[in-house]
Parts: structure tokens; sequence; C-alpha cells
């Protein structure tokens, strides 16, 4: 174990600095993508917050990000997690996906009854992946 350079003398294990890395390199992965997105489109238009169209070669490098780039950081942040944080994002994962259940078919009758607009997809994804996060992050720190 190594030396943590915060201002906490504990030690930190090796995955859990390596879980640390990738979980920070993900989150410049996100903020680099939603930056490209946003400075994609040189006419001003908001690409990052609706449905309108995009060009095809933003598509393609956001689609190759998201399935390969994602993916892989994905995969290595899980072998490197301990079993505490392992459970707390199994835990989130489990919460979010049961809310997903609850939502979309709710949300659609909704729909059908003219109480609410029809679903926006990546609205339904922001909820579920911003409770997945929470209940992650509560897990693991609470």
């Amino acid at each position: 174990m190594t030396q943590d350079n915060s201002s906490s003398s504990e030690t930190i294990a090796p995955s859990t600095r390596k879980s640390r890395n990738l979980l920070l390199i993900a989150l410049a992965i996100g903020g680099a993508l939603g930056l490209f997105l946003g400075l994609s489109d040189g006419a001003g238009n908001d690409i990052l917050f609706s449905n309108a169209p995009i060009s095809q070669t933003v598509a393609l490098i956001s689609i190759a990000v998201w399935l390969i780039i994602v993916p892989a950081i994905s995969w290595l942040w899980w072998k490197s997690v301990d079993e505490h944080e392992a459970n707390a994002y199994r835990e989130g994962a489990m919460i979010s996906a049961h809310l997903y259940l609850f939502i979309v078919p709710a949300w659609w009758f909704a729909a059908r009854a003219g109480w609410l607009q029809a679903q926006d997809p990546m609205i339904v994804f922001m909820i579920v992946c911003g409770v997945w996060i929470l209940v992650w992050a509560y897990r693991k720190y609470a």
C-alpha cells in the first residue's frame, strides 16, 4: 500500500487508487464528450440538450466513445473495486433498474391519457443514472 497525498495519513490500497483514477478518467471523458457535443455545432444550436439532428461525424465519434471507450473503462473500474464498493454499485443498479421498470410504463400510461408529454428517452435515462449514482454514493460513503 502507498501513502495517499491528501491531508489524511491513511494508507490507500493500489486497487482503491486505481478505481478512483478510473472514475476520474470516466468523468473527464464524459466532460470532454459533453464539451465536444456542445461545441460541434458552429451555428449555435443546442445539440447537447435537444433532439435536433447532428452530423454523421459527431454521431460516429460519440457512438465510438460510448460503445468502446466507456465500456472498457467501466470494466476496468469494476475489476478494481473492493467488495464494499461493488455492493454499493450493485444496490444502485438494482434500485435504478426497478425505478426504470416503474417510471416507463407509468409515464407511458400518463402520456396516453394526455397528462404528460410523450417520453423523452434521455430524460428517463438521466433519472435512472442519477438515482444509480446517488444510491451508490450514499452506500459507499454513508
